[in-house]
Order: structure tokens, then sequence, then C-alpha cells
């Protein structure tokens, strides 16, 4: 089984404050968490946050956590710019950015991945294309700095669609390949966020209450 990954970016350093957004996300929704004080590693149905880096503030969801319900209740709540990131199953990434709530673009390495139909192909790549002035705009990052994460992965070699050459990189500094949907890491350092290089530097967790998998929403259901 390949990796499922959930991360969000908020841009700010309250610690506290992102830790009362995750708590009132699962309060809304009637769904018990408990804070984890003990030195264990983290759990597959644990929240973590992370010390600030950059004036950003990072949250990892636990394993097959879709996250951009959380992302969207707590952009609200904490009235920032949100940048919100999945790995799904090893394969193909996606990326939401948001501000106060609403989202401001999306994006998806492969937005065909569940479909064959002509037609729905179509609508979903023009939904998850990604404009990169648009977060040029709200980050404040070079459009030119972020244009060339955004391409579509894995078309057919019979394809007319122009596709990054495999295992290409965005920029020659980037440590991960266009192909790997790791690059979301790069990408993000771009702009600002840091995916933490070390898990066990959390500055807290919370811990759910099992079988929130099937219970808490999604948001996003296509991806």
């Amino acid at each position: 089984m390949g990796e499922f990954v959930a991360a969000s970016a908020f841009e700010t350093e309250d610690v506290v404050a992102v830790l009362t957004a995750v708590s009132s996300f699962l309060t809304a929704h009637s769904w018990p968490a408990v804070p984890v004080e003990d030195a264990e590693s983290a759990a597959a149905d644990e929240v973590q946050i992370f010390p600030p880096t950059n004036g950003w503030t990072v949250v990892l969801w636990p394993h097959y956590f879709t996250e951009v319900a959380a992302a969207e209740h707590m952009s609200r709540e904490l009235g920032v710019l949100t940048s919100t990131a999945r790995i799904y199953d090893g394969d193909y990434w996606t990326h939401s950015l948001l501000r106060n709530g609403v989202t401001l673009d999306r994006f998806a390495s492969m937005p065909d991945y569940f479909t064959d139909d002509v037609d729905e192909v179509v609508r979903l790549v023009a939904k998850y294309a990604g404009r990169s002035e648009v977060i040029a705009d709200a980050t404040g990052c070079p459009v030119e700095q972020l244009a060339p994460y955004l391409v579509r992965i894995g078309e057919d070699e019979d394809s007319d669609d122009e596709v990054e050459p495999a295992r290409a990189k965005a920029f020659p500094d980037d440590e991960f390949e266009l192909d790997s949907p790791w690059v979301f890491v790069d990408f993000w350092r771009r702009f600002g966020p840091y995916y933490p290089e070390d898990l066990s530097q959390y500055a807290a967790r919370l811990r759910l209450a099992p079988g929130w998998l099937d219970k808490l929403p999604s948001g996003d259901p296509e991806l």
C-alpha cells in the first residue's frame, strides 16, 4: 500500500490558536479527541502540530485523513491564509489554497485518477489545474517560482497533452522530482511553509477517538 499523507500550513505563529482551531473543528462535528503528553511515537489516529517556521504553523493529520474540510474550518476560525496538501496512495498530490475559509485555488497532479470518462476528465483537469498567479498574488512569491510545480503527471504517451518530462525537477535545488508526490514539500518551501524535518519535534498532539474515518467530513469528495 502506498503512502497517505495530509498536511496543512497556517500563516500564523500562534500554536495555541491553531490547536484551538483543530479542537473547534472536532467539537463542531461531535468527535472526541484528547491531548497526548507522553513521548511515544505518533499513532495513526493523531493530529500533530509543529512549532512555527518562517511564519507558518504546520499540522499533520492522521493516516487516510482528508483534510480539506478541517482546513476550511480552521482557515475561517483563524482568519489566515492556509495551504493544505495531500498525498494519495503514493501516486499523486493535491493542493488547496484558502483564505478565511474561502478556497482561492485547487490543484491535483493526477485529476483524472479515478475516471476514464472523457467529459469528466476535461472537467476535472480544468477544476484542478492550479493557477500559479493566484497563489503568487496571495503569498507574494514570484509566479515563476510556483508555475513549474503545477503540472499534470502520468498522462499516456499517446496523449496530446503537454506533460512535464518524467523525473524532472522543477528547480535544480529541489529535493524531489516532479513525478514524486512529495514534491509538494519543495513547492511549499518556495512560498513559505516548511514540512517538518523531525516528526518527533511537535509542539502539541491530539489523539482522535477510534472510528473517525467515516464520521468526519472530508470536504471535496472527488479526489
